[in-house]
């Protein structure tokens, strides 16, 4: 993509910033939260990802 960011940055981006604190994934031993985290962080990346291509597409329609 050549405008804004893909899924894979803003998922680098968001587990990075979940890195920051590796001392909560020690208190998390639901196997379902963990799951959770990672859909959520899926979810987000995907839903910006299509954001920044509708974006690009609604912007080059109108020049």
């Amino acid at each position: 993509m050549k405008y804004g960011l893909s899924k894979y940055e803003v998922e680098r981006i968001i587990k990075s910033s979940l890195n920051k604190n590796p001392d909560i994934f020690y208190y998390i031993e639901d196997d379902y939260i963990e799951e959770l985290l990672k859909l959520l962080v899926e979810g987000v990346s995907k839903a910006i990802e299509e954001n920044n291509k509708k974006l690009l597409n609604d912007l080059g329609s109108r020049f």
